[in-house]
């Protein structure tokens, strides 16, 4: 036995006195001491797995993203476009397999409806009904507005990966009114066909949910940020029910999206990503 001397003075100073000299024990006092020295031990036993596990600032990334992500979601949701003259309003329905497979297709109103937004792998197309064609988005345009919002072709397809195109930094904690969050810089990898340069990312602790996305261009200068709030508890994630993308310099604009339905890791048929149903104009209902 390796001796100790903090464990020896502690047995000599407050163990040993509540012994008699044949060993047997002396009274009330030391069997509530042996108790809270037992349950001190249990807390110990307990506490100090949970400090070593500390995470990785690439596993807090990962974990937000899989909230948003899934094997596979399915969701109905809407799309409020704010702008200092005018508004409007799209209603849509979203399936989105993986990394590589996504689809939007607008419901109302009557004038878009029937419009698809697909992404398999890296090529992007949209389908018009009004004029019954299949229009691809190059790579260049991935950042263009999507239906006149704050968002992008890119956002909406998510074509973008942050886990596989930026590296994760953790540098602090800031207490948010979602609660208590860690914050993340996200810069590009070089090789990385992105063009944000770095993404301010604050993800809640407590539940992984992801709460605000502020974008900075190549020369560190912010052009827009992203709230998440309204937070539901769904198939066992916590998970934003309202984005709301604000372009930093221009004033009274706004897109908010608003998820109605969202179901995760659910089957979806491969069919619904195919491009030749897509020429034909099969869509999925």
């Amino acid at each position: 036995m390796v001796y100790n001397k903090k464990s020896h003075d502690i047995y000599r100073n407050v163990i040993a006195p509540h012994y008699d000299e044949d060993g047997r024990e002396g009274g009330e006092t030391m069997r509530r001491i042996l108790i809270l020295m037992s349950l001190f031990t249990l807390l110990l036993g307990i506490a100090l797995p949970a400090f070593s596990q500390e995470m990785t600032a690439d596993e807090i990334v990962r974990k937000a993203e899989d909230i948003m992500r899934g094997s596979s979601n399915v969701g109905v949701m809407s799309m409020h476009i704010i702008n200092p003259n005018w508004e409007r309003t799209l209603e849509m329905k979203y399936w989105e397999k993986g990394k590589d497979r996504s689809l939007v297709r607008i419901t109302a109103p009557a004038r878009e409806a029937g419009t698809i937004s697909l992404k398999v792998e890296n090529n992007m197309w949209n389908y018009l009904p009004s004029v019954e064609r299949v229009i691809k988005v190059e790579p260049s345009m991935m950042m263009q507005s999507w239906m006149g919002s704050d968002f992008t072709n890119d956002d909406l397809v998510r074509e973008s990966s942050i886990v596989d195109d930026y590296d994760p930094t953790l540098v602090g904690t800031e207490v948010l009114e979602e609660g208590e969050a860690y914050v993340l810089d996200l810069v590009a990898k070089p090789e990385a066909p992105v063009v944000w340069g770095k993404i301010t990312l604050y993800i809640r602790a407590e539940d992984f949910a992801p709460l605000r996305y502020e974008y900075f261009d190549e020369d560190g200068e912010m052009i827009r940020v992203m709230y998440m709030s309204d937070i539901e508890r769904i198939d066992g994630r916590s998970y934003p029910m309202v984005w709301t993308m604000v372009p930093v310099k221009e004033e009274g604009k706004m897109t908010i999206i608003t998820v109605h339905e969202i179901q995760f890791d659910v089957p979806i048929d491969d069919n619904i990503f195919n491009y030749s149903n897509l020429r034909r104009g099969i869509v999925p209902e």
